[in-house]
């Protein structure tokens, strides 16, 4: 649960968020994907909507970085989160 953000949202969104920390730490793309498809609601998840999750996320990790340009760590997450979507995007 993430108490700073209490919406409803599909399953596969917690696994998503998690395929995007473990980008910005280094992971591959292709092994955190792998790490997530141990969720059931990854596994059963519709990739077009994943897909649109992705390319979304990115714009929103984008406009955070762009706000805070002081905020390293939001760069960082910028640029995974767009590594990943482009990746979607193929």
């Amino acid at each position: 649960m993430d108490w700073s953000w209490p919406t409803r949202g599909a399953g596969f969104i917690d696994p998503a968020c998690l395929v995007v920390q473990l980008i910005a730490a280094g992971h591959s793309i292709e092994s955190a994907e792998s790490t997530a498809s141990g969720c059931t609601a990854w596994e059963n998840a519709d990739t077009v909507a994943i897909d649109a999750f992705a390319a979304a996320n990115a714009r929103m990790n984008r406009a955070f970085a762009e706000r805070r340009p002081d905020a390293s760590w939001l760069g960082a997450m910028a640029d995974a989160a767009q590594a990943w979507a482009d990746h979607r995007a193929r």
